[in-house]
């Protein structure tokens, strides 16, 4: 029997078939015990050389209809560092080796150079002079081959039936082999795809308390904000009300609109809204429904595509249509006017136009010149704090008209 001493594999007797069996037996029950290919392959080539007295050898795997992957090689050192990832896919043609894989049979050569089916090799591989060549087959099918080279004296019948049954066994392991790195892959793949589920769940949690969370300040908290803004609006134009407590009046409604703002902020950074502009256009719907009442009829127009915006330009756009229907119902005692706002690739564009008395030219004039009315330099302060411009004008069938231009991208 063989015994392993050392690292070295002892040759046998070949003259002892009975046991030549019972070493091959032993060395099928070691390669069937090991589950990675590479060491099925190395530890399957040391016995080939021992048991065939070979100088080196190859185990060659079918990587395709046409090509053979010289998957593993001992006793060969090259001399340059590329040369097997050079030469190590084989074209499968009728050579002493590639018939092993045609023919799904033996092949021994034992005078390599001048053998018919001998087509050289690539310089840099040792020189060739004896050839044993067994297929790896499981069950009909032929996966590659076992190739020996290089025995004192060639080889014979004996070497090739010894070495036949002995890659009947290696087959059967390098396929064993596979189907466990398949199956290790699968596991891995399978446990990949559970940690990305339970992250996906995970983040599906997060993303719904997330958006929880900013619906309550959306939905609280904002109207909160807006609404001690639309109270702090209308105390401030009660009759009478003494300039102390109108200074206070403004600043609560600057402290209103800069919390509503703030909320809102947190809102769009909270929350995954969709690329449709809903909330813009829901808020100013509600900023519209709040200055509506039975003296003021206000009414809402879309234009183009609505879709978000950063939440700046959102912000400057509804607090412009605030200021300017504020203006609408203590200034212009107008019973009627249209909020529209417009989208376009390139801008959006905020229009509220009345049906009332209008704005004195001289006023306009002082507006243009950074003078007069606070509540007009306010919008044209704001408007051009995000690279807007501000439009004021006299309708032609009378009221005024306030027309923002912004850029759908922030300029600041």
């Amino acid at each position: 029997m063989i015994e392993r001493t050392e690292g070295r594999v002892p040759l046998v007797d070949r003259d002892d078939w009975q046991a030549q069996l019972e070493s091959l037996y032993a060395i099928s029950v070691e390669i069937a015990g090991l589950r990675e290919l590479s060491a099925v392959m190395d530890r399957a080539l040391e016995y080939c050389l021992a048991l065939t007295a070979s100088t080196f050898g190859f185990v060659g795997l079918v990587d395709g209809p046409e090509t053979m992957d010289v998957a593993a090689i001992r006793g060969f050192v090259p001399d340059r560092p590329d040369f097997y990832e050079r030469f190590r896919k084989i074209p499968i043609r009728r050579t002493i080796f590639g018939i092993v894989i045609l023919e799904g049979r033996p092949n021994i050569s034992n005078d390599v150079r001048n053998d018919p089916l001998h087509r050289g090799a690539p310089r840099g591989h040792p020189p060739v002079e004896t050839f044993l060549g067994v297929p790896l087959k499981v069950r009909e099918q032929t996966i590659g081959m076992i190739g020996v080279a290089n025995r004192p004296g060639g080889y014979d019948a004996g070497h090739e039936r010894l070495l036949s049954t002995f890659a009947n066994q290696v087959a059967v392991a390098i396929e064993n082999a596979r189907l466990y790195e398949r199956q290790r892959q699968m596991i891995a793949d399978l446990q990949q795809l559970h940690a990305r589920l339970d992250a996906a769940r995970v983040e599906a949690l997060l993303h719904q308390e997330r958006n929880r969370i900013a619906a309550e300040l959306h939905d609280r908290v904002a109207q909160i904000m807006f609404g001690i803004g639309i109270e702090a609006t209308w105390c401030r134009e009660q009759p009478g009300v003494p300039e102390p407590v109108l200074r206070s009046l403004d600043r609560i409604r600057e402290l209103a609109a800069r919390g509503a703002a703030e909320v809102r902020r947190v809102v769009y950074d909270l929350a995954e809204f969709p690329e449709s502009g809903r909330e813009l256009v829901e808020e100013l719907r509600r900023l519209v429904e709040a200055y509506r009442s039975e003296e003021l009829q206000v009414e809402l127009v879309l234009e183009g595509k609505p879709r978000r915006l950063p939440h700046a330009l959102e912000d400057t756009i509804l607090l412009i249509a605030s200021e300017a229907l504020t203006n609408v119902r203590r200034h212009s005692e107008a019973d009627l006017a249209i909020v529209s706002l417009h989208f376009t690739d390139q801008a959006v564009t905020l229009v509220v136009q009345d049906n009332g008395r209008g704005v004195p030219p001289t006023l306009l004039t002082q507006c243009a010149n950074q003078l007069g009315h606070v509540g007009l330099r306010s919008m044209r302060r704001r408007a051009e704090s995000v690279g807007g411009e501000l439009h004021l004008q006299n309708g032609e069938d009378g009221g005024f008209v306030v027309r923002v231009v912004i850029p759908a991208e922030p300029r600041w």
